[in-house]
């Protein structure tokens, strides 16, 4: 919670700044804009994600309406997309997914057309490029079949983030990533925020098709259909089957193909006051309207005026002998309004306020959180888990189960990761129910799980159970180490693999 709110301050503090950016950009519901101010221009790209439609643009400020000049569109000959297809091949487990992945991309290969320079890369722990961006149809093809389950950790979002990297360095107009993955995540350095801000940054949609690994799991699908809603790209999920209507495929490779640049013009601003001022844009199509207020800011310029005498000047400074003849008109500069001085006021001295009160704030969470850290916890004597495994390999060591869903698997993740080939990923849970007893669930394991010699998907667990994941024997007992009919054993930590 307290990385939330650290997280939630420190975006806020930065939207304190972003009114006096030269370069802008908004992602709603309907469209995705960016805009640049270059002097007197402002140069915006935009792009429609709800409809095929071209909208109508205009821009006013405070009722007078601005200039707009659209200077391309997405279909234009020169108008180029760079499409990388990601695919997930970290689990060994999951060849049959891998096939439906390759089918899917020689569908989404007959949808694309000449102004798509297409790529193909895989990722498991680290990305392998397989097709670089703009190779041929034909050699593309070929590399599709070279797609092969692997069996290492998965490393989603640092893959993402090279693959961002990428694509910002070609010339094409628009940069798309079709990602094909279960949407589980083991890094440990990187997060979904990262991967956003990247993608932002260089103007990189993330497109994506989730394959569920199970129904429990699915929800771990929510991580990429995330990363699609926050750049702008579509999410399709298949069925437990894997497969996906063909009119869902289409939007995975066209949905950049929608919209185009536009320029407004902004000379005719007012010029008298030299603060950030705002224009709004305004885009028309068949489902309604949606304005978008964008930040400008507009040169000051320096008035002279001419002030004629409302009296006769002449009589009044006759006693002094003084005329107005060839004298010039009095030239006055304007002083600055006081209205300015509160302006200055609304626009630097409330958000230095509010950064303030933002510094102080972190402060006081971050003396909250370290007193919270150094508060006396309970110890390790006086904790008593709820069950135990005991390693039936000679040496008796003993595994607290210390949660009510308990996890045994090879990956890092689990309560108990074994370090053994003969695990899957995720193999097993040990549920603990609310009248005290016990269920194992085997996890759709390559190997299985047996109860007493038997293979069982789901079973309760009695005081004595000989549990065989694997290559490793288990004994399952809600006995503690110091009862009469045990030996007493070693408590050990859950995540150390067990060696044989």
């Amino acid at each position: 919670m307290n990385r939330n709110i650290t997280s939630l301050l420190f975006f806020l503090t930065l939207s304190a700044y972003s009114g006096y950016a030269s370069a802008w950009n908004i992602l709603t519901d309907n469209l995705d804009v960016s805009c640049q101010q270059s002097d007197v221009v402002l140069n915006c790209a935009y792009r429609t994600l709800l409809s095929e439609t071209t909208p109508d643009i205009s821009a006013n400020s405070n009722g007078n309406n601005l200039q707009v000049t659209k200077t391309s569109q997405p279909s234009e000959a020169n108008s180029t997309t760079a499409i990388l297809f990601l695919v997930d091949t970290s689990d060994p487990n999951r060849q049959n997914v891998i096939e439906k992945n390759k089918s899917h991309i020689k569908e989404l290969l007959t949808i694309t057309n000449p102004a798509h320079k297409i790529g193909l890369a895989s990722f498991d722990k680290s990305v392998q490029l397989l097709s670089p961006i703009g190779t041929s149809r034909f050699l593309f093809s070929k590399s599709i079949n070279t797609l092969q389950a692997q069996g290492k950790t998965t490393e989603l979002y640092r893959n993402l983030i090279k693959a961002i990297d990428h694509l910002r360095s070609f010339d094409e107009n628009r940069k798309l990533i079709v990602l094909m993955s279960d949407g589980q995540a083991e890094d440990k350095a990187y997060f979904h925020t990262d991967v956003i801000k990247a993608a932002r940054k260089y103007g990189v949609v993330i497109n994506s098709i989730g394959y569920p690994r199970s129904i429990s799991l699915s929800v771990s699908l929510q991580t990429i259909r995330r990363l699609s809603e926050e750049t702008g790209g579509n999410y399709f999920e298949t069925d437990m089957s894997y497969e996906l209507p063909s009119n869902k495929l289409k939007p995975l490779v066209n949905n950049l193909d929608n919209g185009g640049k536009f320029s407004v013009a902004l000379d005719s601003l007012s010029q008298d006051n030299p603060l950030p001022n705002k224009i709004t844009l305004s885009f028309k199509s068949a489902s309604g309207v949606e304005n978008i207020n964008v930040p400008v800011k507009v040169k000051a310029t320096t008035r002279s005026v001419q002030m004629q005498p409302s009296i006769p000047v002449a009589e009044v400074l006759s006693s002094n002998k003084v005329t107005l003849e060839n004298n010039p008109p009095i030239q006055i500069v304007t002083k600055q309004n006081d209205n300015q001085a509160i302006n200055l006021w609304l626009w630097y001295g409330l958000p230095s306020a509010f950064i303030i009160i933002i510094i102080f704030i972190l402060i006081t969470l971050f003396l909250l959180w370290n007193r919270r850290s150094e508060a006396p916890t309970v110890s390790d004597s006086n904790y008593k888990p709820y069950a135990y495994l005991i390693a039936n390999d000679g040496t008796n060591t003993r595994y607290p189960i210390t949660r009510t869903i308990w996890r045994i698997g090879r990956s890092k993740d689990n309560e108990l990761s074994l370090n053994d080939t003969s695990f899957s990923r995720r193999h097993a849970e040990i549920h603990r129910n609310n009248n005290g007893s016990f269920d194992i669930i085997d996890m759709n394991s390559m190997n299985g799980v047996y109860i007493n010699n038997e293979k069982v998907g789901k079973t309760e667990l009695h005081e004595g159970d000989v549990i065989e994941i694997g290559d490793v024997f288990l004994n399952f007992t809600q006995l503690p180490s110091d009862h009469s009919l045990e030996e007493s054993t070693v408590m050990q930590k859950t995540k150390v693999p067990i060696t044989h």
